[in-house]
């Protein structure tokens, strides 16, 4: 299923190990992991070897190997997007675990336990980082910061960009589609013509009384007599073949993030985050969107993934 280039959109949602290798936090970070946890591992079973060893820190050891595969396997396949508030309190109950196997194993005098104790602090070290990256919105300053430096990732758009994209393309709406200006002549505006541009009176000269022959500029004589036109009879109005058809919206999209209509543009919609649009072209930068309470317009794509 083809999706929209967001913070996490990749034109795929397969495992591709290239989402790992392109971005410099996850490498390091699932690098720093995996180490401190062979580390642990490795030491525990030399512990264990030679007296007693904590039983509880072998769940830890357990436990944090599925936190880091969980990790892995979110980040190759772009869906931190997803499942990062599940991601947030897993590792928050992993930090509990290695911090109290750090306290339980520290404490001894042995090598291999010391060394054990030190496997844990960096599973402690990389889940605080994680916690704080994936608990963070994408707009945050320092996720923006860390995110700048991979390569499949693209930037929370600005609101600036926004506008300046507001202003510099626009693709033609329900709402903007071509129409031509209504045109009104004196008959029909019946009285409120705007103000003589000559002498600055409404409806034409000073000391015209009627305001049906009042005129911007003398009428120029006439030779012969003005014949009055017929009345032409009543036809009945033919229906416009050109109304167009109400506009179906065949895709469902969802928002990665909160967004605000440019109170100077009435045909963009407000939206908020993970809010699910029904969208009619995708095609191009701004998506004609309509929301669950009827309400259309257009949105920037680049703050939408298609469902």
């Amino acid at each position: 299923m083809e999706l929209n280039n967001g913070k996490y959109g990749g034109e795929k949602k397969g495992f591709n190990i290239s989402n790992i290798i392109g971005d410099p936090f996850s490498l390091a970070t699932i690098g720093i992991a995996v180490c401190g946890w062979i580390i642990a591992f490795v030491s525990s079973i030399i512990a264990d070897m030679d007296e007693e060893f904590p039983n509880f820190a072998w769940w830890s050891l357990v436990y944090m190997l599925g936190c880091i595969i969980g990790v892995i396997v979110a980040v190759a396949t772009n869906s931190v997007a997803t499942y990062h508030v599940a991601m947030v309190g897993v590792l928050s109950a992993g930090l509990v675990f290695t911090t109290s196997s750090v306290n339980s194993l520290i404490y001894y005098p042995e090598g291999s336990k010391e060394a054990g104790a030190a496997g844990f602090i960096l599973l402690s070290m990389v889940a605080i980082v994680w916690i704080f990256y994936f608990g963070s919105q994408p707009q945050a300053s320092h996720r923006r910061t860390i995110d700048s430096f991979a390569l499949h990732k693209d930037h929370a758009p600005s609101r600036r960009t926004s506008r300046h994209m507001t202003q510099s393309y626009r693709p033609e709406t329900q709402h903007s589609a071509g129409q031509p200006p209504q045109m009104y002549n004196s008959a029909q505006l019946a009285g409120f013509e705007t103000s003589s541009p000559v002498t600055g009176h409404p409806g034409g000269r000073p000391g015209e009384t009627k305001r049906e022959s009042a005129s911007a500029f003398p009428a120029p004589a006439q030779t012969q007599p003005q014949q009055r036109e017929q009345p032409m009879p009543p036809t009945t109005q033919q229906p416009d073949s050109s109304v167009s058809q109400p506009m179906e919206y065949p895709y469902r999209a969802k928002a990665i993030y909160s967004y605000e209509a440019n109170p100077d543009d009435a045909n963009e919609i407000s939206f908020t985050k993970h809010e699910i649009l029904e969208v009619s072209d995708v095609s191009g930068r701004w998506w004609q969107a309509k929301k669950e309470n009827g309400e259309t317009g257009i949105a920037p794509s680049n703050y939408l993934i298609l469902l």
